[in-house]
């Protein structure tokens, strides 16, 4: 495999474009909330330095928000998200998906939402509402098996 994002497809001289000006983390929200985040500007580092495959292993490439903050702050306009979200996607396939996460998708596959119902319920009826109409599991089930959802998360 190519040392190149999927579907971005940056190369690293591409990413080599990066002023590393901070701009993009200047304003992260994750790095905000949590100080142990990579920002866009040490994720970028971190792809050169050790490339995307070693990246794809790591656990803070989940902590990203993916606001797009840092690409609109960008003066070489880098698709910083794009090449987060390919991180993730190859990570995910490869087995490096936060428990959280897979937890909260199994969840939407069997019951067509992301928060058990009865909670929900409970919530809405504290405020004085109707419980909730079923989803439409079995076709929120069709869409993540369509994307292939269901080949890195059994469900």
């Amino acid at each position: 495999m190519t040392d190149m994002v999927v579907r971005t497809g940056l190369s690293r001289k591409d990413i080599y474009e990066c002023y590393q000006c901070a701009r993009c983390t200047g304003s992260c929200p994750a790095l905000e909330v949590r100080p142990d985040a990579y920002g866009p500007r040490e994720t970028i580092l971190r792809w050169l330095d050790q490339g995307r495959d070693k990246l794809t292993r790591d656990k803070h490439i989940w902590l990203c928000c993916t606001c797009n903050v840092c690409e609109e702050r960008c003066p070489q306009m880098l698709p910083i998200s794009d090449l987060l979200t390919d991180l993730r996607n190859l990570a995910a396939r490869r087995g490096n998906i936060p428990d959280r996460l897979a937890a909260a998708i199994r969840l939407l596959a069997v019951t067509g939402r992301t928060m058990i119902v009865h909670q929900l319920d409970e919530m809405r009826a504290h405020h004085g509402l109707e419980p909730l109409p079923p989803a439409a599991a079995e076709e929120v089930r069709a869409i993540l098996k369509e994307t292939g959802l269901d080949e890195v998360i059994e469900f």
